[in-house]
């Protein structure tokens, strides 16, 4: 039987997936979903009390939002 997983690490899961899947989505020039995506992986970072980092904000923000 698989083994129970606590909930904190099966969010980090899912995080780290759709981190693989927005680096994806960028690579084959799908912002709007990738924008999407990022929402998401900031909700989890938000309940997983792990803060984006400046960094992350900022690449985004240079990639999506410049003109």
């Amino acid at each position: 039987m698989a083994e129970k997983l606590p909930n904190q690490e099966l969010l980090r899961m899912v995080r780290d997936a759709l981190r693989d899947q927005l680096a994806i989505l960028d690579r084959i020039g799908e912002a709007e979903a990738a924008i999407e995506i990022n929402s998401g992986i900031e909700i989890l970072n938000d309940r997983l009390g792990e803060a984006t980092s400046v960094e992350e904000i900022e690449r985004m923000q240079r990639r999506y939002l410049t003109d």
